[in-house]
């Protein structure tokens, strides 16, 4: 795990890595609320090393914030595609603006393209892009009445411009946007709609290469007992020919108590549920959500989400088989702060990198974690990866674990500042039992079978 404090005193927006041929990655992220007089706005690159150095950075100023940007490989070797919608003040235009980076972190080309005539302040916040198989940028937006798809190619020349209806809604909000399929090509796009005062419904527009409507899907049920709920990162990528994987923050009846969870369900071209799995049950509505999915390998899937454990986000990884079943999860922590994961990449060799930010403190962290497939001992990481997690912390009366499917706990102890042993359990140890304990800070020391140990802050209330 990596972290840099950022010198300019402003918030951040995570929002993409990418893999250099020498080595290193570089980090995308936007800067979206000046702290401080005097600051511009616009986006910060950082190219860091395997080990956490911090090599070099740049940064590209902005009239505007721009919340869905684009950086991506192109065919082009080791240059990167730093793509974003900008309202042009002068003329009421929007505008997608196009700089190509190279690993070093040099601009060796621009584009612009126009977009819309006339400035409409909604598109401007619910723009989406990304390469598509062909090397063409993919752009949707929407302005109520209609959702609108692109092609532009990585020359700047605009392919393709389609509107496409959206029927029986009062409000829209873009989800995301991406590949549905690649035989045939075919495009998804997400909406999350209102069909009520407090009714809403999470809608998938699928479209062919030409950007005409083939399909559409709503989704709500997940089992009997659950039903999507929407979240903040609703997303969906392809897995075969046969099957779509789609993950959004849901909630339910699990063992007759009402439960909220992050949820991955795989679907096929029917729209009919093959698998799902829940992550991180919540009795109560919380601020989940789930990061990104990544199918590294036909038998091998990433998936990343957050859950809030008391006072800071819980970011979490694991990793699954082709029916959902985890092999491992592995959570990354950081008592001291709130943080907010917003993407997913996958690496050379296994490895799978996840970004996050630090949100509402200033100076403003980013972070990069980079993980390997079963390669989570090595001992830097020991500070901050663990096979569990634990919540609520603070905690009253009892403090409960979750444990990843590969590891088995034999025994939890808990110390006090002094160093005392206060609690041994070496049995029920999905809990501990913290009623009776005066208030303060304690060590938690959890052992897991093999002899390895971990070491946590908790607090009783």
């Amino acid at each position: 795990m990596t972290e840099f404090w950022h010198e300019e005193n402003v918030y951040f927006n995570f929002h993409n890595i990418v893999e250099a041929s020498d080595n290193t990655i570089i980090a995308q992220c936007a800067l979206f609320e000046s702290m401080a007089s005097g600051l511009d706005l616009g986006c910060k690159f950082f190219k860091i090393s395997m080990d956490g150095q911090l090599l070099d950075s740049l940064f590209i100023p902005s009239n505007n914030v721009p919340f869905r940007t684009l950086f991506e490989p192109t065919p082009f070797k080791d240059v990167f595609l730093y793509g974003r919608v900008s309202p042009n003040e002068a003329d009421s235009t929007m505008c997608l603006l196009l700089t190509f980076l190279d690993k070093d972190l040099n601009i060796v080309d621009n584009h612009e393209i126009v977009m819309e005539e006339t400035l409409i302040e909604r598109i401007f916040h619910t723009s989406d892009l990304f390469i598509d198989p062909n090397n063409d940028i993919i752009v949707s937006y929407h302005d109520g009445l209609h959702f609108y798809m692109l092609r532009i190619g990585l020359d700047g020349t605009l392919k393709n411009k389609t509107a496409i209806p959206i029927n029986g809604q009062f409000s829209v909000q873009s989800r995301h946007t991406g590949l549905y399929s690649t035989s045939p090509l075919r495009y998804f796009t997400l909406l999350r709609k209102a069909v009520g005062s407090n009714e809403y419904r999470l809608q998938a527009y699928i479209v062919d290469s030409l950007f005409t409507q083939v399909d559409e899907h709503q989704y709500y049920k997940i089992t009997d007992d659950a039903w999507f709920d929407g979240g903040f990162q609703e997303h969906a990528v392809s897995f075969d020919d046969s099957c779509y994987l789609f993950s959004s923050r849901a909630q339910g009846w699990i063992n007759y108590q009402f439960r909220c969870f992050i949820a991955l369900a795989k679907y096929d071209r029917n729209h009919n549920i093959v698998d799902d799995h829940s992550f991180f049950v919540q009795e109560q509505y919380n601020s989940s959500s789930p990061v990104w999915t990544v199918v590294a390998a036909p038998d091998t899937i990433y998936y990343s989400y957050m859950t809030n454990t008391g006072a800071s986000n819980q970011l979490a990884l694991a990793c699954l088989d082709v029916n959902l079943n985890v092999r491992w999860e592995r959570y990354i922590y950081n008592p001291d702060m709130f943080h907010w994961a917003t993407c997913m990449r996958l690496l050379r060799n296994g490895k799978v990198a996840i970004g996050s930010y630090q949100y509402g403190e200033v100076p403003c962290k980013i972070f990069v974690v980079i993980v390997e497939d079963m390669l989570w001992e090595t001992s830097e990481l020991q500070d901050f990866v663990r096979p569990y997690t634990y919540y609520p912390n603070p905690a009253q009366d009892e403090l409960h674990l979750h444990y990843s499917p590969d590891v088995t706990p034999t025994q939890i102890e808990l110390y006090d500042l002094q160093g005392r042993l206060v609690r041994t359990q070496k049995n029920g140890l999905e809990s501990l039992e913290m009623d009776g304990l005066p208030s303060g800070t304690y060590t938690m020391r959890v052992t897991l079978e093999g002899g390895k140990g971990f070491s946590d802050k908790v607090v009783k209330n």
